[in-house]
């Protein structure tokens, strides 16, 4: 059954929009110096969705997103050593086997919560309520040069993508799914290049107008043993093509006990031959 939630969307196409990124903790919130508006959209239980069994392009779905299982033997995701020891190998040799790239590198976790009192205990950021892409035809290549450095320029001769493994560390997600647009949906005037203001980073996303044709996804009842793959840039195109905007969602049938969403995301390269 589709849901129906209220999503942000910069309310008119600007020169270039200036989003200031949230710290962490108990008061973690987003700015924009635009006009943003809220609109009410309908969200489909990709669970069931029609084309489950469309053909795959390089391991992923057309539509730039999906619902993969993919176990993990970390039980603390806040503890760096564990992280980097365990679950970065797991999700290289993951990307390699459902993607065919030849190469991963992961350069970013980021770990969420939606109660404001985990977020403070923990030092966590919250789920990003608006709607946008993480980077835009320019800045997906400048996050190449930041992290692979000298090998950035022959990477870039090839094709690249920028993929995202987000996992929810709550068993099961009853309220703050992530939710997506299928990318097929989307046009490039849908999408607004967007500075992106961060105390030790300047550097640029997408945000999003809302469309009438845009289809919204999410996973009811998503478990820390699957993992929901989405694509955030692609080089094909000169980085034009457009990826999967998203947003958390308030689901309007979430029990008042509904259990706080925790989440990891987990940012990676994927090179192809």
């Amino acid at each position: 059954m589709p849901v129906q939630a209220e999503v942000e969307f910069l309310a008119r196409r600007s020169e270039r929009p200036i989003y200031y990124a949230s710290s962490a903790g108990r008061n973690a919130t987003h700015q924009i110096n635009q006009p943003m508006n809220i609109v009410a959209v309908e969200v489909e239980d990709a669970r069931s969705r029609d084309d489950a069994g469309a053909p795959r392009e390089l391991g992923q779905h057309p539509s730039g997103f999906d619902l993969l299982p993919c176990e993990t033997r970390v039980d603390n995701f806040l503890d760096s050593r564990q992280v980097e020891s365990i679950y970065e190998p797991e999700i290289v040799e993951f990307l390699k086997r459902v993607t065919g790239g030849y190469r991963v590198h992961i350069f970013d976790h980021t770990v969420r919560a939606s109660d404001p009192g985990l977020r403070e205990q923990k030092n966590l950021r919250e789920p990003a309520t608006l709607v946008h892409n993480d980077y835009t035809p320019n800045s997906g290549f400048v996050c190449l040069r930041e992290n692979l450095g000298d090998d950035a320029e022959e990477l870039a001769k090839g094709r690249f993508q920028i993929v995202n493994v987000w996992r929810p560390l709550t068993d099961p997600v009853e309220d703050y799914p992530l939710a997506l647009v299928d990318a097929r949906s989307l046009t490039a005037d849908n999408l607004v290049d967007t500075e992106r203001r961060a105390p030790n980073h300047v550097g640029e996303i997408q945000l999003a107008l809302h469309a009438p044709q845009q289809r919204w996804f999410y996973y009811s009842a998503m478990r820390p043993p699957e993992v929901l793959l989405f694509k955030t840039f692609d080089s094909i195109d000169g980085g034009r093509q457009p990826c999967s905007i998203h947003t958390a969602i308030h689901l309007p049938s979430a029990p008042p006990d509904a259990k706080p969403r925790e989440s990891v995301e987990t940012r990676a390269f994927v090179f192809y031959r």
